[in-house]
């Protein structure tokens, strides 16, 4: 006697859990590595202040802050900035793990490992909410887990606000395609059903209340989405691309439900400007505002710039980027063109059917906000989504049948199709599995080492304590921050005397510095090789500033602590300053440090008599 066949429901319930099991599998197989990582950068500053918040709204956005000049380094060649922002939500969830797990950045990761895995089975069941065969659902969405341009986003405790607001706007979407009973792709128009109660004039009422938890689920989500990163705002837009698809007697019975999202993006907008007392948007180079000249060509730019990191990996790198690939305008120009080809092909040959114009709004819509900010790869992970989408109709249309039974090419074509991605997989799995050898545990080891460094003083660091440090890597901002959190100490002040001319610092460069004492409260640096202040530091003193250097012959720079003058140097590039403090940098409760080659931060201990330059060990 045979078994009876299971039936379908069943059999798609099963292989459902075994994708969203290997889709677990596969990214604690790529991103499992962050798991061995600590604090980096922007963490510190998280973790300082949720330590100090309360669980109120009002402590909850003051921790939404980075102090990068001024409150945690101050620069004498930047002006004081703080950047603020209103993500209550995220914050509040991040405080909770962090109380939960007694503060640990090994919990931290798993939660952020955790988030995007909550965030790859939602986007594999809107996939197939929208039509996608299950073994294509599963391929594109494998692809997401592990897209290089999303290791940042994954492995940097920072970014758990993008992995939050992409999770509940994937709630929020699913939940009004049930509210809306959107149709799938192989649905004509003409065969949606009506949903009950909708052809009536008394729709609100004969909702069942299967529909009513769907539309309050997509509000609530929307209104956490808002509460973890601003860019959520474009929630509603996206959604309206659907009704397109939509008959017209339709469309009637949902502009209630767009009232109603407007309203709590009214409410969100309201709450923020009376909780940051404004708008509180961030100065340049930060975000270029709409009055700044260059503002329409590098809004158009970044986003030139954004699609062809989501189609096409280009890394994307702040500050210097953009540039980089204007010096190079026939291969930036054209990479873009290939992805505008790309969408507009997916519009117009979806036009009619469901999910034609949701990729590209979602993807297009999610970028819009960010574009005047400064470039970063944590941006790239909401607007994935879209991506995907758009790549799955690509894949739908190559593989598609287009005659019964299908032709030998048909096959072979859909067999080259999938073998492409399977390929493009392990291209996907191999950049995504060393880029954090390369970056971000470099990142982490230069952190390290300068604050192991400081912190081994011949002369013992004390609370209230100002440190000057010249040479300082750009990745050690967060200097003062890393030694309190070691040490216990409190109320540091660290004064770089200038950046390294390398973002790892002087490792690895042909650059070499010395000192050399002028009388007891001057000290000239130089340095020979590699300049301060040129190339991506010399942008982001111009971006700053509004000039190429930020000191000059005529103009000495002069600060609380020391007079800066400029030796040697021009608009391009500085390579000898005087420093004339107003105290002695090695009184009782000051440190001056200075990076080489071979020392991440050598502590200078004691006066030197003017004779020769003095080269640091």
């Amino acid at each position: 006697m045979s078994d009876a066949p299971r039936p379908r429901a069943a059999s798609e319930l099963g292989r459902s859990l075994l994708a969203v099991f290997s889709l677990a599998l596969m990214i604690l197989l790529i991103h499992g590595v962050s798991l061995r990582g600590g604090w980096l950068m922007d963490d510190w500053a998280h973790l300082r202040q949720l330590r100090e918040a309360k669980w109120t709204l009002s402590d909850l956005t003051a921790a939404c802050r980075l102090e990068l000049v001024g409150g945690i380094t101050e620069y004498w060649w930047m002006p004081d900035c703080t950047l603020r922002f209103f993500r209550p939500v995220a914050f509040g969830l991040m405080k909770l793990t962090y109380e939960l797990t007694n503060w640990t950045p090994l919990a931290m990761h798993a939660a952020s490992l955790i988030w995007h895995w909550l965030a790859c089975v939602l986007i594999f069941a809107l996939l197939r909410r929208l039509g996608a065969r299950l073994l294509h659902a599963w391929m594109m969405t494998a692809l997401f887990a592990i897209h290089p341009g999303h290791v940042n986003t994954v492995q940097w405790i920072a970014c758990q606000t993008e992995l939050m607001v992409t999770t509940f706007l994937l709630i929020g979407t699913l939940a009004f395609a049930a509210f809306r009973a959107w149709p799938r792709l192989c649905d004509p128009v003409a065969s949606i059903p009506p949903v009950p109660g909708e052809t009536s004039g008394n729709a609100v009422d004969r909702m069942t209340l299967g529909r009513w938890f769907a539309g309050g689920l997509c509000a609530v989500c929307y209104a956490l989405a808002l509460g973890c990163r601003e860019n959520a705002i474009m929630f509603p837009l996206v959604l309206a691309s659907m009704e397109l698809v939509l008959p017209r007697e339709k469309r009637r019975g949902g502009l209630w439900f767009y009232a109603l999202l407007i309203g709590v993006a009214v409410a969100y907008l309201a709450l923020r400007t009376i909780s940051l007392g404004g708008a509180a948007l961030p100065p340049k180079p930060y975000v270029i505002p709409p009055t700044d000249p260059t503002f329409v060509r590098f809004v158009f730019d970044k986003l030139c710039y954004y699609l062809i990191g989501e189609f096409l990996l280009v890394p994307c790198i702040p500050i210097g980027g953009i540039p980089y690939f204007r010096g190079h305008p026939i291969a930036f120009y054209g990479m873009t063109a290939f992805t505008a080809l790309l969408l507009l092909w997916n519009v117009v040959a979806f036009r009619r059917r469901a999910p034609g114009a949701l990729g590209v709004v979602w993807l297009v819509a999610f970028l819009a906000p960010l574009l005047p900010a400064f470039s970063s790869s944590h941006h790239l992970y909401l607007p994935g989504v879209g991506s995907t989408i758009v790549a799955w109709l690509v894949l739908h249309e190559i593989t598609r049948p287009r005659t019964q039974p299908l032709t030998a090419f048909a096959r072979f074509r859909a067999r080259s199709a999938h073998a492409a991605i399977g390929v493009g997989a392990l291209g996907f799995a191999a950049m995504s599995f060393f880029l954090p050898v390369l970056a971000v545990d470099t990142a982490h080891r230069v952190e390290k080492i300068v604050t192991d460094e400081v912190c081994a003083s011949p002369r013992k660091l004390k609370s209230g304590d100002t440190i000057y440090i010249a040479n300082l890597p750009i990745i050690a901002h967060y200097l003062k921050l890393m030694i309190e959190e070691r040490t216990g100490l409190r109320d540091l002040r660290v004064v770089p005397l200038t950046w390294a001319p390398r973002v790892l610092g002087m490792w690895g460069t042909e650059a070499l510095s010395e000192y050399e004492w002028v009388d007891e409260k001057t000290i000239d640096i130089r340095i020979s090789g590699d300049p301060w202040f040129a190339e991506i530091y010399g942008m982001l003193v111009d971006e700053t500033l509004g000039r190429e250097m930020p000191v000059s012959r005529d103009a000495p720079v002069e600060t609380k602590d020391f007079r800066v003058e400029l030796l040697e140097g021009d608009r391009d590039a500085i390579t000898a300053l005087r420093f004339r403090f107003k105290e002695s940098p090695l009184r009782d409760n000051a440190h001056l440090f200075f990076g080489t080659r071979a020392r991440w931060a050598y502590e200078v201990c004691e006066y030197t008599p003017p004779a020769a330059s003095q080269p640091a060990p």
